[in-house]
């Protein structure tokens, strides 16, 4: 079983070769189902359980109808005042992040741990329970604290500012995915030194065109993409690459293995235009 605890939301994502800054641009813009935990959650190939929270407006009630009937997601109902529902917001210039903004107030504030302990179950030695940094720091830290020595904790950093607020939860971990910037923000030097320090097992630090540096029992395996896509909207490539890592060791493959299969992968479908 692979648990996801992290956010969902409503993406809405811009697309343009060139962003002209002090006007309108005239965009390709598309409104959909969105947030770290639920794109690694959709993506997944085996079991799965996704929990998370929403409120009660229109947007919200949206999304859960759409969970709802994609099945397997646990939702806490909440009220946050001030906070609307959970959103994400990117524009995408030539096929790379230009720049986002989020708003997961209502997952931040109002998710509770009761309600997180009361729906994981007991994850066993081979299950993963995977944690967005969209959470609230005492929230991931509770959890890290409490499952880490039982089940395999997977840590998604999210962003360079999100990650940073959850650098002193991070310790007995199996695995952090996050990519080159949101690790220098975190190890701020010699990554395999910061791994040993916090009993980290594993780091997949992702590097865009240039692929993925895996460090795993003491070593750095550098991984190159076999073909360099260019793909006019990457959104949720990162993530999809994690959900299919995460199948490939639930299934027993070892850890490069299910790397470069996950990679192979999320290139056939960027190819394919179907991330």
């Amino acid at each position: 079983m692979v648990t996801v605890v992290g956010a969902v939301a409503i993406d809405m994502i811009a697309v343009r070769e060139r962003f002209l800054d002090g006007t309108s641009n005239p965009s390709d813009i598309r409104l959909g189902l969105g947030g770290v935990g639920y794109r690694i959650f959709s993506n997944l190939e085996v079991s799965r359980r996704f929990i998370t929270a929403l409120g009660s407006d229109p947007i919200s009630r949206w999304a859960r109808e759409a969970m709802e009937a994609d099945g397997d997601a646990l939702i806490q109902d909440v009220s946050v005042r001030d906070a609307g529902p959970p959103l994400y917001l990117a524009l995408m210039e030539s096929g790379n992040l230009k720049v986002a903004a989020s708003d997961f107030r209502i997952l931040e504030e109002a998710l509770s741990p009761a309600f997180v302990e009361r729906n994981l179950g007991t994850p066993g030695a081979e299950d993963f329970l995977v944690l967005d940094a969209n959470l609230s720091p005492a929230l991931l830290g509770s959890l890290v604290r409490r499952w880490a020595d039982a089940t395999r904790v997977v840590f998604e950093p999210v962003s360079v500012e999100k990650s940073a607020r959850h650098a002193d939860s991070l310790r007995g971990i199996f695995l952090m995915t996050p990519t080159a910037e949101e690790m220098d923000a975190l190890a701020s030097g010699d990554v395999t030194a910061y791994m040993q320090e916090r009993r980290i097992a594993n780091a997949l630090v992702t590097r865009g065109e240039e692929g993925a540096t895996l460090y795993t029992g003491g070593a750095r395996i550098d991984l190159p993409p076999k073909n360099v896509v260019g793909a006019r909207d990457t959104t949720g490539a990162g993530d999809l690459l994690v959900a299919l890592l995460l199948s490939c060791l639930h299934r027993g493959e070892g850890m490069e293995a299910a790397v470069r299969s996950a990679m192979r992968s999320v290139e056939e479908r960027l190819g394919k235009g179907s991330v």
